[in-house]
């Protein structure tokens, strides 16, 4: 093959062929280590819910910091906030200037907490790590709010609308989806399930996987659990960007087996004019948005979310 352009495209395809095997690989992996260490050595008892949700906001950051800034300056403008018990921030080893939110956040409020992950980089690795420091800070939340870093919140009520949700006797509620699995699942970038049932032996962890909160809901309904379609998208109560995780690793991770992905393009969830809706929020908060700018908006988050205080920075969480 002499053509040089030719020959670029095939190693192309070769990569991705590549990619696609260690993809297929690293995710049987990480389900047998989840379900093998879910029913060995179980979970760290939960209290039963009370009927009152107080929220832990779960996000994952895969060197989207400048839209984990976003998110939460988005968060921010939440009525409600008082039902937010913490604000948990698992760093999958970011490589676009995370550490200069970190340091902007350390010891400003103990709403925050912020988990360090350095290794098997995967979204869902990321969140279990997230759920188990919640019950290694012994957190009063019963309810889990896990939102992509690349999710905006939209409408003010959004917290509230969730909260009148869990009182009336959900264990998770999402944004459902019946055209794609065997089982109808909400949207794993922003769905909202409880603690104590999470906690339990016989629902499934969350796993490396196209939808990484599927068999943890597939579970949930076997079991014939409430489950709540919440139209967090449709009804514009948020808008999620889309792909901007396969982004970051072409840029930021070229080794990573997500690199070669070429579907990168958000998507928006395909919502009519979620692209206008998603550039007019980011050019509200523009002058938050820019490396260097960390301190100002540690102040807006800190005024805003949580006052001052000793916030927690957690190492390595067992799996």
């Amino acid at each position: 093959m002499n053509d040089p352009i030719l020959r670029v495209k095939a190693m192309g395809h070769v990569r991705r062929r590549i990619d696609q095997v260690r993809r297929r690989i690293e995710q049987t992996a990480d389900q047998a280590a989840a379900l093998a260490h879910r029913r060995l050595i179980g979970t760290t008892p939960v209290a039963a819910f009370d009927g009152e949700p107080r929220f832990a906001l779960v996000t994952v950051n895969y060197s989207t910091t400048r839209w984990l800034k976003l998110m939460l300056l988005t968060l921010s403008e939440q009525d409600g906030l008082d039902m937010v018990s913490d604000i948990v921030v698992v760093d999958n080893a970011s490589r676009d200037g995370a550490g200069s939110l970190r340091s902007a956040l350390a010891g400003r409020s103990p709403r925050w907490h912020w988990v360090e992950n350095r290794r098997f980089l995967s979204h869902a690795r990321g969140m279990r790590m997230g759920l188990r420091a919640l019950d290694a800070m012994g957190s009063r939340a019963n309810v889990v709010l896990a939102v992509d870093t690349d999710v905006v919140f939209l409408r003010p009520e959004t917290l509230q609308t969730l909260d009148a949700i869990f009182r009336d006797g959900a264990v998770l509620a999402g944004e459902m989806r019946d055209w794609i699995y065997a089982v109808p699942e909400a949207q794993a970038s922003f769905v909202a399930f409880r603690r104590d049932v999470y906690a339990r032996r016989d629902i499934a962890p969350w796993v490396n996987h196209g939808a990484p909160s599927y068999w943890m809901q597939k579970s949930i309904r076997k079991h014939g659990l409430p489950v709540v379609d919440f139209p967090s998208y449709r009804d514009g109560y948020a808008l999620h960007r889309g792909r901007s995780g396969v982004m970051a690793a072409g840029r930021y991770r070229r080794g990573s087996s997500y690199a070669s992905v070429t579907n990168s393009d958000p998507h928006f969830m395909g919502v009519p004019g979620g692209e206008a809706a998603w550039q007019a929020t980011e050019q509200r908060w523009r002058h938050l948005l820019e490396p260097g700018t960390e301190e100002a908006l540690a102040e807006v988050l800190v005024r805003r979310l949580g006052g001052e205080g000793a916030a927690a920075v957690v190492g390595e969480v067992a799996p």
